[in-house]
């Protein structure tokens, strides 16, 4: 059995040859490797290396691969309470080959779950960096991404309670609804506040608060006909566009499971998007997000019912600016101005959308 490693610093030679061997993806040794943190500050939940290894013989596999560690301050907390990590390991070696998605490749991936230690090894992608979220999604990038979320949501429509399925995390149940009220967003609720009031005014601060004490009801809104498997974390932070491509690689898979397909829309739409972009075309990308899905065989989903859930659903996608501005620690004024971006666009499409006469 191959060990989980804490760090970074415990990658070695000896343990890269157990790890890849434990799968087929190399059959000599792991004779020698530099190591070289990435994209420090970057991430939230997580640890970034690139590896550089020497083989005995020559492999099939790259010499140069990415090691995703779990993170090394109090952010391992929220992971925890949520188990990103065992849902991205899960992810890659359970379904990663069988969706529409351009994904990195994964060599190894494997979670300790008393310590809750984590490491994925992953294809390198080169030097390359995500899109901005902060600059926002182009109108091309909107329809590529919400087209392929849609083409995933298809395949697995209706199809997540089956047995051959039951590994997938529970994400928007009503016990998930409760644990995230109780555990992340009413805590959350009094630091955003009192520490991103540049942003609020007084109904923005009662829209925080009463989608908090009714998170049951926007969350978990019995939607469970349209459950299928979801991102969880889709925007435009986690996309890799190769050159003259609107193809993108997604990455970070550590919140997906088994959820409502309009969430992964809503979240892409109310964050990725800048907030005039959003206004412009979001009926049309609902519009398209349905046409796409009839086209993977959902029948059963009208633009109407659509719409009306993703009015609903920007209320529940709180839980992400709320559990960032007030439970993460943001590291560096990247992390600061994401928590910023993702809290004053998500208010803006609530407002846009009148979402706020749902709540009671």
């Amino acid at each position: 059995m191959v060990d989980v490693v804490a760090n970074v610093s415990q990658i070695t030679p000896a343990w890269l040859t157990q790890a890849l061997r434990a799968n087929g993806s190399i059959k000599s040794s792991v004779t020698d490797v530099n190591l070289g943190v990435i994209g420090a500050g970057v991430g939230l939940m997580g640890e970034l290396a690139r590896l550089e290894m020497t083989f005995e013989s020559p492999e099939d596999m790259p010499s140069v691969i990415i090691a995703k560690i779990a993170a090394q301050n109090e952010n391992r907390e929220v992971a925890k309470i949520l188990d990103f990590y065992n849902r991205e390991a899960n992810f890659y070696n359970r379904v990663a080959d069988q969706i529409p998605f351009n994904v990195p490749a994964s060599y190894f991936a494997k979670v300790n779950d008393e310590t809750y230690d984590c490491v994925i090894l992953m294809e390198d992608l080169g030097d390359v960096s995500p899109n901005d979220q902060l600059v926002g999604a182009s109108e091309e990038e909107a329809f590529s991404a919400i087209e392929r979320i849609a083409s995933m949501h298809a395949i697995y429509w209706g199809k997540v309670r089956r047995p051959e399925h039951s590994w997938m995390y529970d994400f928007m149940s009503v016990h998930e609804a409760e644990r995230l009220q109780t555990l992340l967003y009413m805590p959350g609720l009094t630091p955003t506040i009192e520490n991103f009031g540049a942003f609020l005014d007084a109904e923005s601060s009662s829209i925080l608060t009463r989608t908090g004490e009714q998170y049951h009801d926007v969350w978990a809104n019995n939607m469970f006909s349209q459950e299928t498997f979801i991102h969880g974390d889709f925007r435009q932070d986690n996309f890799i566009y190769p050159k003259d491509s609107l193809d993108a690689v997604i990455l970070d898979w550590q919140i997906s499971g088994c959820g409502k397909g309009v969430f992964d829309f809503t979240y892409f739409v109310c964050q990725s998007l800048k907030s005039d972009v959003r206004k412009r075309i979001e009926k049309q990308l609902v519009e398209f997000y349905v046409e796409k899905l009839r086209e993977g065989g959902v029948t059963d989903y009208s633009f109407e019912q659509c719409w009306s859930d993703y009015r609903r659903m920007v209320l529940g996608c709180l839980i992400y600016p709320i559990t960032v501005c007030g439970t993460l620690d943001l590291a560096n004024e990247r992390g600061q101005a994401l928590a910023e971006c993702m809290l004053e666009r998500n208010l803006s499409a609530i407002s846009d959308l009148g979402s706020a006469e749902l709540l009671k």
